[in-house]
């Protein structure tokens, strides 16, 4: 029954989008009605910065000596991707705030079977169009991997180097099939088959696979389903998700000099977050409204996501409650829940 109330919690009604703020979410931002502050404090005035008002109010007076950057935007919390209706565009919702930071996406919202807005790279938010489907998506530039994974298991996976116009295909030997694939500090990592991990080491047509500890039996699998790799200080990550009962989130860190998976109730005051299609991003500690230790999975709901405590495993469903909010029964797989990270711009 607990759990069942839980479920049904709605959030607080977001701020009207366009409101002016009457109060700052840090006193450094109370220099913004200052007659002129010193240039050379501008960039640690708004790497304190909480909001992204505040940052592009004060940008605006200052755009010469203030870029968007990681340690401009160094404070700033978590958005999803969130959908106004009936229009279907799209907006930017700030979970501690509950406010709306409106914005329009490069495509017109009457033709939404064309594109895809498929995750996040590096903070920002990378986006696809079917029309261009053969080719790279321009935002793959601007991020520092050097290859991307397809999502969906199998034994062929597409890559592709920053500036080039084809993806290229490589194959694994069989029966291996990559289940999920991410980067931790340069090495790419692939879970095949389900459970195992591995290095991977990428050619035009070679998937090379360099399996990592013992095949994973039945008495040392971890719980739960729907496996995805994740990363946390460095940390390899394996973290299934078990929603037959009540939604329960297991974490587990590969250890090296073992070669196995170890279960953790740990981050170190770090917050992990889910995507609808897997990992997305880990944070903090100490981002204001942001709970440590805790995993944040975007939910299958337009607005909607988990909170789920590692420490004592309870789990929150929240919803973003704003003007123009779809039904809370609404899913769509046109538009899945997204996060998106200014602070790792």
């Amino acid at each position: 029954m607990a759990t069942e109330k839980r479920r049904r919690r709605h959030s607080p009604s977001a701020a009207t989008p366009n409101a002016t703020p009457t109060s700052f979410s840090n006193p450094e931002a109370a220099i913004l009605h200052s007659p002129s502050p010193p240039l050379d404090l501008i960039p640690d005035i708004t790497s304190r910065l909480t909001s992204l008002e505040d940052f592009f109010a004060l940008r605006a007076s200052y755009r010469a000596v203030l870029p968007p950057s990681r340690g401009a935007l160094a404070c700033q919390s978590p958005l999803l991707l969130v959908a106004i209706f009936p229009s279907f565009s799209e907006a930017l919702f700030h979970l501690s705030l509950r406010r709306l930071h409106r914005f329009r996406l490069p495509w017109g919202h009457h033709l939404p079977p064309s594109r895809r807005t498929l995750h996040y790279a590096h903070g920002y938010l990378v986006t696809s169009t079917t029309a261009s489907s053969h080719y790279p998506p321009g935002s793959c530039s601007s991020t520092s991997s050097p290859a991307s994974s397809s999502a969906s298991p199998r034994p062929n996976v597409q890559h592709c180097h920053p500036g080039d116009a084809l993806w290229r295909v490589a194959t694994a030997d069989a029966p291996h099939v990559v289940d999920d694939m991410l980067f931790v500090d340069d090495t790419l990592y692939a879970l095949v088959n389900g459970l195992r991990l591995a290095t991977v080491e990428l050619s035009d047509s070679l998937l090379e696979l360099s399996f990592l500890g013992e095949e994973v039996d039945d008495e040392s699998k971890p719980a739960g389903g729907q496996f995805t790799l994740g990363e946390c200080g460095a940390d390899v990550l394996f973290i299934s998700q078990d929603h037959t009962e009540m939604m329960v989130y297991h974490v587990y860190r590969w250890v090296f000099e073992v070669g196995k998976w170890v279960s953790i109730t740990s981050l170190g005051g770090r917050t992990l977050f889910l995507g609808f299609f897997g990992f997305a991003a880990c944070i903090g500690p100490d981002y204001p409204g942001i709970r440590g230790d805790c995993l944040y999975a975007a939910g299958p709901r337009l607005g909607e996501w988990h909170e789920y405590s590692l420490a004592d495993g309870t789990c929150d469903v929240r919803y973003a409650d704003y003007p123009g909010a779809p039904p809370l029964n609404n899913n769509s797989p046109i538009r899945p829940p997204v996060w998106v990270f200014p602070s790792l711009c």
